[in-house]
């Protein structure tokens, strides 16, 4: 069998959001905005370092707002995503969700 380097991973990422509390935090609101952050800064070539002091901010901020730990305040939220040009994010939601509420 030939396997692509991150086949598994793949494989196991897959499993994982089966589990419905592991489902649950890939899709939070936090871990979002980490992944969208995290790939414009990788598509834009910027270190962390580098996006921090082009928005003000602190190398470890951006550390966790891409990890989707600490309290990220909005100002400085608001700062990375001019920075990285992100302006229109589209929000969705599960209507079935909605009309349980």
């Amino acid at each position: 069998m030939n396997k692509r380097l991150g086949q598994d991973f793949k494989a196991l990422a897959q499993e994982a959001r089966e589990i419905p509390e592991v489902r649950d935090y890939l899709d939070s609101f936090s871990v979002v905005i980490g992944n969208i952050v995290f790939a414009r800064r990788m598509q834009l070539k910027l270190s962390q370092q580098q996006l921090a002091a082009l928005a003000q901010t602190t190398q470890g901020r951006i550390s966790q707002l891409e990890s989707a730990t600490g309290n990220i305040r909005q100002d400085v939220m608001d700062r990375v995503f001019k920075v990285l040009e992100l302006q229109d994010l589209k929000a969705s939601f599960d209507e079935q969700a909605v009309a349980r509420a």
